[in-house]
């Protein structure tokens, strides 16, 4: 080993340097260089009158950057240390292993150069300090399709689904699955192990049985089942027949207009995560269809005004809505603008129909999105909030059968007489095990009762015999009081939906007279769960502009204790735990 120092205009990236997949942070390298010069020699190996760089990549070009930029010459000097060529890759793997996790792409040709060189799995396993099984592992991803250990260097796949594709090694199979199945391992493994697929696969609603028996394959028939079902001897035959119509089917949707298509033989596992699009064209009915849809409207509406009909399990008025469903469809189209800046994704769903989707690919523009301002609350202090105003209504319904009796019967009448949802309302009256739990932190100035507690004696005394004579004959006084406990364990406003179920508990608080001051006070671990310019902010409403200024160079912790102590006595609530105190009695007196 020679050390030395050489020009950075004779350096190269060596294409054994190990790290192929370029690296990040090569602004930080540069700027750290420029700061404090090269800290650790390069390793290079002498090939003509270059010096190639087998380990140091990220030094490497933080320096070419840092000369791009003109901050330093190609004649800056750079030190090296000089060795073999044959150790350029041992050193590289070395270097990267000890320095930073390797992204999985670079270990496999790393590792597959190392078994070039006579190493077996166990001796780079002892070199580097790891077990033989991962080398072992890494390795059988070299045996990827070219493309697909391409995608996952650029990390288009993950390392689930490259190892779901060495289930096979047949590159032409695993290149085919790439093309349908991307980064989704489960899709994959299904479709490289299938070996027998059922004649009632959806595969064979898509593609029928008497097709795939005319392109050759067969079928061994179950003797147990009915007639013609079976499994398919040659799947290869109905996944070729499979890829041939999804094929015309892109084809279509290409010369459609669509600038994007793909084709999955299953639901995405993304699915549900991506921007859909609504068709924006619609063009007018024709006479057939707007007498159809004239007929429609008249038979639902006299379905609607009987009253001896079912509205809501109508299986006439169902099929009709359906009908209606299918002619507006057939009446919208996407536009032009839309099939341009958009993607159509195709795949057959669980019964073996094929499903089309458009998928938006705008992203709003930044100069056109007004941003809304950062809440004073985070998600997940605000639901803590609501579960605390739950448990204090909780506590106040549990000792108040008369109120728990009108809330059920409100619940009962909202959902059977006016068609409301049970989604919406705080009250669900199917029995759930509703557990309401509120770190300990933010309970630690509390004075609400749980249900269990209050309700502990009656359950104690109850007996196994849970017949409807046994309740019966119950005290009216217990069952009034487990009947109001029970109710109260309902109750549940983070399981509603949207702002109204919020309300109805507000309603419910107010009905109950709940004090929430005297219920729960702000202990420090709320303010510790509060930002910092929201605590200033509260400080500056409640103690005034001059103690805000003097607490706003205080360290966060000791802000939250500071708050604790400078707000207690004050009456002072979280705007959550305040609306129930907002809601107009006279409004719900009036209703009464």
């Amino acid at each position: 080993m020679t050390r030395k120092t050489v020009k950075l205009s004779t350096l190269r990236l060596s294409p054994l340097n190990v790290r192929k997949v370029e690296p990040k942070a090569i602004d930080a390298m540069a700027a750290d260089i420029l700061a404090h010069g090269v800290i650790q020699n390069l390793v290079v190996y002498k090939e003509g009158r270059n010096h190639m760089v087998s380990a140091g990549g990220r030094r490497f070009r933080g320096l070419k950057l840092l000369q791009k930029r003109g901050d330093i010459a190609a004649s800056y000097e750079v030190p090296v240390d000089v060795r073999e060529k044959s150790e350029a890759v041992e050193l590289s793997l070395a270097e990267n292993i000890q320095r930073e996790d390797m992204h999985p792409a670079d270990a496999v040709a790393a590792y597959g150069a190392l078994v070039q060189l006579a190493m077996s799995s166990d001796d780079i396993a002892a070199r580097y300090g790891v077990s033989p099984a991962h080398v072992r592992r890494v390795l059988k991803l070299s045996a990827l399709h070219p493309d697909i250990l391409a995608a996952f260097a650029k990390d288009e796949i993950g390392m689930g689904a490259a190892q779901a594709y060495t289930l096979t090694d047949d590159l032409e199979r695993q290149l085919a699955v790439f093309e349908r199945a991307g980064d989704s391992a489960r899709q994959i493994r299904s479709m490289l192990t299938e070996q027998k697929v059922s004649t009632q696969s959806k595969l064979f609603t898509f593609v029928s049985l008497e097709d795939y028996k005319e392109a050759g394959g067969t079928v061994t028939a179950d003797l147990f089942a009915e007639d013609g079902e079976g499994y398919a001897d040659s799947p290869e035959i109905l996944f070729r027949l499979v890829e041939e119509k999804l094929a015309k089917v892109e084809l279509n949707y290409r010369n459609d207009g669509w600038s994007q298509v793909e084709l999955c033989q299953g639901r995405p596992d993304n699915f549900y995560t991506l921007r859909l699009m609504e068709p924006e064209g619609r063009m007018e009915p024709s006479d057939e269809q707007a007498k159809q849809l004239e007929v429609n409207a008249k038979a639902q509406q006299a379905i609607i005004d009987d009253d001896d009909a079912d509205r809501h399990f109508n299986p006439e008025l169902r099929e009709l809505e359906r009908e209606a469903s299918r002619i507006e469809a057939s009446l919208c189209f996407y536009t032009d603008e839309q099939k341009a800046n958009g993607k159509a994704i195709i795949f057959l769903g669980y019964d073996g129909q094929l499903e089309a989707h458009a998928i938006d690919l705008r992203r709003a523009s930044a100069g056109n999105v007004s941003k809304m301002p950062k809440a004073d609350y985070s998600a997940k202090l605000t639901t803590s909030l609501i579960k605390i105003k739950t448990l204090a209504v909780r506590e106040a319904v549990a000792t108040d059968p008369e109120l728990a009796f009108d809330l059920l019967l409100q619940t009962l009448l909202v959902q059977l007489v006016h068609d409301g949802d049970s989604y919406a309302l705080p009250l669900s009256i199917k029995p759930d095990a509703r557990a309401v739990e509120v770190d300990e932190p933010l309970m630690a100035q509390s004075q609400i009762r749980s249900v269990k507690e209050i309700s502990a004696e009656d359950i104690a005394a109850l007996s196994d015999d849970d017949s409807l004579s046994a309740i019966r004959a119950l005290d009216k006084d217990v069952k009034q009081r487990l009947f109001a406990c029970l109710v109260a364990s309902q109750i549940d406003a983070n399981g509603c939906y949207g702002a109204n179920g919020i309300g109805q508990m507000d309603e419910i608080a107010l009905a109950a007279q709940i004090d929430m001051k005297a219920k729960w006070q702000p202990p420090v671990g709320f303010f510790e769960s509060v930002s910092k310019p929201t605590l200033l902010k509260i400080l500056r409403e409640q103690c005034g502009d001059s103690v805000a200024d003097n607490c706003a160079s205080m360290k966060k912790t000791d802000l939250a204790l500071a708050m604790a102590d400078r707000l207690a006595g004050k009456d002072w609530l979280p705007p959550a735990l305040c609306a129930a105190s907002e809601v107009k009695a006279d409004e719900l007196e009036e209703a009464a």
